[in-house]
C-alpha cells in the first residue's frame, strides 16, 4: 500500500493513530517528504505544488505507511 503514495498525495494530512502528525509537502524523484509541522503557508504551496520542501520536511521512509487513502495517509500503529 505504500507504494500508492504518488505526486498527487501532495497536500494530504500524514495520520498516525488517529491524530495528524504532519502533510506531505513534497514527492521527488520517487521520495515523499513530509512536514511534521506544516503552517498555513506551507499546506497551501503543497497544494498548489510548490515544490520547495524546506528545512522543515523529511523523507517518509514507505515502510512506515499503512495506508493511502483519499483523504489522508495513515502510518503503522506500531511505529
Amino acid at each position: 500500500m505504500a507504494d500508492r503514495i504518488t505526486e498527487g498525495d501532495v497536500g494530504k494530512p500524514v495520520v498516525h493513530d488517529g491524530e495528524r502528525v504532519g502533510t506531505l509537502v513534497d514527492y521527488e524523484n520517487g521520495t515523499p517528504f513530509v512536514d511534521p509541522n506544516p503552517g498555513i503557508a506551507e499546506t497551501v504551496a503543497a497544494k498548489l505544488g510548490v515544490e520547495d520542501h524546506g528545512k522543515a520536511a523529511f523523507p517518509l521512509e514507505r515502510a512506515a505507511v499503512a495506508d493511502v487513502g483519499d483523504d489522508a495517509i495513515r502510518l503503522r500503529v506500531d511505529l
